[in-house]
């Protein structure tokens, strides 16, 4: 079909429920906020995970601490420089062009304004969206964000508790903020 690409969702995004919110209409799990959904329903295709060579952090705009959908603390953003020692697991969705906009404005254009090509699958392009400049107001991210994140991670085979853990505990925004243990007792009380 013309006019598609994959999407590359990373925190949240990870969650299929989470995503099909912004494609279905719908509240997250463990979130706040309704999404209107898309104006073509047609579901994603999943097209697993990928990992991408760019710096995961958790943060919000300067004057933020928290957001309308998750509460308080920062939530996934990536630098905008690919940086081969930086490594952040993505979950690519093959979806239309026109979908892809509709997800961008539901996510809000203001957080999250540039778009970045991380890559090829299929002979489409691979596209993420972060904020325009990094962001310095690092916030360590909320237990229902992080049990949105684990849920995506979980849900596609690739990581168990424990590796969800050791993937988050060094990222900006969470280390030095979160603890080890604080991460894996959070990660148990996901439903």
């Amino acid at each position: 079909m013309e006019g598609q690409i994959f999407y590359a969702g990373y925190g949240s995004n990870l969650s299929l429920q989470r995503f099909l919110c912004y494609i279905e209409g719908g509240t997250p799990d463990f979130g706040k906020r309704h999404h209107d959904g898309c104006k073509d329903r047609t579901p994603p295709v999943d097209g697993g995970l990928l990992r991408i060579h760019y710096p995961l952090y958790f943060a919000l705009p300067e004057g933020k601490s928290e957001t309308s959908n998750w509460g308080p603390g920062g939530v996934a953003f990536i630098g905008a420089a690919q940086d081969d020692r930086s490594s952040t697991i993505c979950r690519i969705y093959k979806i239309t062009r026109d979908q892809y906009e509709n997800v961008r404005d539901q996510e809000g254009r203001a957080w999250y304004g540039r778009e970045l090509l991380v890559g090829e699958r299929d002979g489409l392009p691979v596209l993420a969206i972060t904020s325009m400049t990094v962001l310095s107001n690092l916030l360590s991210p909320s237990e229902a964000y992080l049990k949105t994140i684990a849920a995506g991670l979980l849900e596609t085979g690739g990581l168990d508790s424990e590796a969800v853990a050791d993937y988050l505990i060094d990222r900006p925004g969470v280390r030095g903020g979160l603890g080890r243990d604080h991460i894996l007792r959070v990660l148990a009380r996901r439903e």
